[in-house]
């Protein structure tokens, strides 16, 4: 049973039985009700006709009342089983068509049913006390007998046939089962029928759908997901809302997947990048370190300084890089939230290049800081937006020539504010151009620069993003770079 076809018909089936079931019972019912009326209008007729042929009925009784019962059986003579009986206004039995009963002498028949019966409907079948059978109910056919303008008594005649469960003709039972029998088969016929309509209906795009289900799950989700796969797209009903749900889970599916093997990827490159470079700067420090260990004593002071100077520079090198790897992983953390608060972003950005004064004078670059007044009041997090802006200012003092200039500019945006800092260093090719804020990505012009670590563009994007704005480049070799930030003011 756990095939769908033999579910739904198997409850197909189940309908039919039950259906036939009932419709025996209403034919039964039926059948029963008009053989009932058939009965009580026949018994009627009967005991009119006897009236209208004897109107002196009430006084041929009285004339001879021990022989009256002998009369009552020639009117049966032709219907052996109905019974006749001759009863007083009071309901007490006077004479009988059949055997005379010990009990009559007690026994009354309740006429409030027949009185009723006759004064609102004398059509409808009457059922009250039995006469030849105390304490039972019978149906019965009852007429007033009417003596000088005076109801006497009342003629009372009993269709003994009545009972279906005894007495039911088998011409009526038989033709009510092979009726019955008939109209369930045909029913159970019929529901076959729209069963095999109705499963070749429902499991015709089911089982296309399934089939594309398995294509792209063979697959692994890559395959580009095209309307042939999905032939019921534009059905205005369950298996078309059911088949755009899978294409719209599909379509997800991919992008997290090529998601995923991106991130796979960046991981494997990001693992690479590390090893090689925390293995130059370790490698060079250890030389030293080792030169420094076994040549001390021959080498001359100038040069012990400048050995320790390059170990030094390459340790600093090392931390700056775990540094940045440690800071990018907490950034990344899934449980990391930026704490926004109300900040003037001129005033923030003239603290970092005022911490940037010194390494700018060294190096022979011109730092400017360029805002404008009135600026609006921007929730950030303040030390997440001061790394960053200390990120774009290091590169930019870090690839700009002795006489050269850094300008950091904090202007209005059409959606924010935005945050430039610009050199007239050398610029981006445009091949590095899209990947400057990858993750240890390096041009070809900073894997000559020391100190580089190719993390500090990205985490500057990454705080772009956890305020809800963006990092962007546009720059132009041989004419210097702009970096910027853009930031909403309601981020």
């Amino acid at each position: 049973m756990k095939s769908l076809r033999a579910r739904v018909l198997m409850l197909i089936v189940g309908f039919g039985l039950l259906m036939a079931a009932l419709l025996a019972s209403i034919m039964y019912a039926s059948v029963r009700e008009y053989y009932n009326d058939w009965l009580y209008g026949n018994s009627s007729r009967f005991a009119e006709r006897i009236l209208e042929a004897h109107p002196n009925l009430w006084r041929d009784y009285e004339a001879d009342p021990a022989s009256f019962g002998q009369q009552l059986r020639q009117y049966t003579l032709y219907s052996p089983n109905t019974g006749l009986y001759l009863l007083d206004d009071g309901g007490r039995v006077l004479a009988s068509a059949g055997e005379s009963r010990p009990f009559w002498s007690e026994h009354q028949v309740d006429l409030s049913p027949v009185r009723q019966s006759l004064n609102s409907d004398p059509k409808q079948p009457v059922h009250t006390t039995d006469p030849d059978q105390q304490g039972e109910v019978c149906m019965v056919a009852a007429r007033p007998v009417v003596q000088d303008g005076v109801t006497k008594g009342w003629l009372f005649v009993v269709p003994r046939q009545a009972s279906l469960r005894e007495q039911m003709p088998e011409m009526l039972r038989s033709y009510a089962i092979r009726t019955t029998a008939k109209v369930a088969l045909m029913t159970i016929a019929i529901g076959v029928l729209l069963t095999i309509a109705m499963i070749a209906l429902l499991t015709r795009p089911l089982t296309a759908l399934t089939r594309a289900t398995e294509r792209i799950r063979k697959s692994g989700f890559c395959d580009d997901l095209c309307a042939s796969q999905f032939p019921d797209l534009d059905r205005d009903d369950e298996i078309g809302r059911l088949s755009r749900t899978f294409r719209d889970t599909f379509d997800r599916l991919k992008l997290e997947t090529e998601r995923v093997q991106t991130t796979d990827a960046k991981r494997r490159e990001m693992v690479a990048s590390v090893s090689h470079d925390l293995r130059t700067p370790l490698t060079a420090l250890m030389g030293q370190l080792e030169t420094i260990r076994l040549k001390g004593e021959a080498l001359s002071d100038p040069a012990r300084r400048e050995l320790l100077e390059r170990a030094m520079q390459n340790a600093q090198h090392l931390r700056r890089l775990t540094d940045a790897l440690a800071e990018l992983a907490r950034l990344d953390s899934p449980d990391f939230q930026a704490q926004p608060e109300p900040i003037a972003i001129g005033e923030l950005a003239d603290d970092v290049v005022q911490r940037f004064a010194a390494s700018a004078q060294e190096a022979g670059v011109k730092l400017e800081i360029d805002y404008p007044d009135g600026l609006p009041l921007t929730r950030v997090d303040a030390a997440l937006v001061e790394r960053a802006l200390a990120n774009l200012l290091d590169n930019a003092l870090r690839v700009t020539p002795a006489g050269g200039q850094v300008t950091v500019r904090v202007l209005p945006d059409r959606s924010g504010i935005r945050v430039e800092v610009v050199d007239t260093g050398p610029g981006v090719s445009p091949e590095d151009q899209p990947r400057v804020f990858d993750r240890f990505f390096q041009g070809s012009r900073a894997r000559d620069q020391r100190g580089a670590s190719g993390l500090g563009l990205a985490i500057v994007k990454r705080v772009a993003e956890l305020h809800g704005g963006q990092a962007g480049l546009k720059s132009e070799p041989g004419h210097g770079s702009t970096f910027f930030i853009e930031l909403p003011v309601s981020a």
